[in-house]
């Protein structure tokens, strides 16, 4: 049987190249979909995680991941946790969210009181100088090399371009930074942020801080920022929804590419699947050669799938900021997709094959 199978597979490579397209593209989809996903996220959080302020204060409806340019709180709420016991300093800030600079995707603009921020995260400016008016911004290191935005370069914020006045170290937060007050204005919000980041004494426990924070400032949000964490899919609402909505697709596209390439192929192996019926092959042989056949078919598309994915996501990454993560769950999961999906496909070409007269079969023109 396997090699009939073999044999069928070299005889049609033409139909063979697209059904394995088929199943690579699928693969393809969830790996890249995926890992771009869980990448950009988890660079995200673990580059909050890294800012140096233990917690996090937020009006209620507010997220740590902000998919909103509204800032719901007054900056005033900065003095009144500045005498709560417990906690060294605190600040203010904003974020912008627009289309990403490299043209792919989003990304986050932070809005910071650049002393206060610096107190808490060691936020330290390694080439130029600080942002000294509206029009001007930071960089960190990695997008002022990555996307050549040396000192003076001009970048695209809010739709108009600014320019690069300084890069700072080390990679926190957003990779653009700006004033506060310049957002403020932008969106005319005076006097208004997104949170204000709180750095707690040391020997204090961060927890018994919030708990303060919560009895002196009740009906807010506060948030530990250990707590964010890097629980992929839970930070974002609907990415669970997306990463299955992306599975089903292309499990559909798999399927659909590799039951009209073995429809096409039953039709033109007619006589040959008749003669073996006179030979005395069961439909049970007949369904298995067919099916045996597809897996095959799915298994060259998962390799040649898995192969395409990771060298686009490692070129994805030279070329622009975005940070891809590939974990074996999802690779396995591709994995098993597209053998599903093949193994679907084929199953009503090959019960069709199996319930063909033998004596028309032969007589197939």
């Amino acid at each position: 049987m396997d090699n009939l199978v073999l044999s069928n597979i070299r005889q049609r490579p033409i139909r063979t190249l697209i059904s394995t397209s088929g199943v690579a593209l699928g693969v393809i989809l969830i790996i890249l979909n995926t890992g771009l996903a869980r990448g950009m996220l988890n660079d995200r959080i673990r580059r909050e995680q890294g800012v140096g302020a233990e917690i996090q204060f937020f009006r209620i409806g507010a997220q740590t991941l902000s998919t909103s340019n509204a800032m719901p709180l007054d900056v005033r709420y900065a003095d009144r946790l500045k005498k709560i016991p417990g906690v060294r300093t605190v600040s203010p800030f904003g974020n912008y969210l627009q289309t990403g600079n490299s043209g792919l995707g989003f990304e986050m603009v932070d809005a910071i009181d650049l002393d206060t921020y610096s107190a808490i995260s060691n936020l330290r400016i390694v080439e130029g100088h600080a942002f000294q008016s509206d029009d001007e911004v930071i960089v960190d290191e990695f997008k002022a090399r990555r996307e050549n935005k040396g000192v003076g370069s001009p970048i695209q914020v809010f739709g108009k371009t600014m320019r690069v006045a300084g890069i700072y170290s080390p990679q926190i937060g957003s990779r653009i930074k700006m004033s506060l007050g310049a957002l403020q204005r932008a969106l005319s919000q005076e006097n208004k942020c997104l949170g204000i980041l709180v750095k707690v004494d040391d020997g204090i426990a961060p927890e018994e801080v919030a708990r303060r924070i919560n009895a002196e400032l009740p009906n807010n949000k506060v948030v530990l920022t250990r707590d964010i964490g890097l629980n992929f899919g839970g930070q974002i609402p609907g990415i669970k929804g997306f990463v299955r909505a992306v599975m089903g697709l292309s499990m559909v596209v798999s399927s659909l590419v590799i039951l009209l390439a073995m429809y096409t192929t039953i039709t033109e192996r007619t006589r040959e699947i008749g003669i073996l019926k006179s030979l005395g092959a069961s439909k049970t042989y007949i369904i298995g050669v067919i099916e045996k056949e597809a897996i095959a078919i799915s298994m060259i598309g998962i390799v040649a799938g898995l192969a395409v994915a990771l060298i686009a996501g490692f070129g994805i990454e030279q070329a622009t900021s975005l940070k891809l993560e590939f974990h074996w769950t999802w690779l396995l999961a591709a994995a098993l997709i597209g053998l599903g999906a093949g193994a679907i496909g084929a199953l009503y070409p090959a019960v069709r094959a199996a319930n063909q007269d033998a004596v028309k079969a032969l007589s197939y023109e």
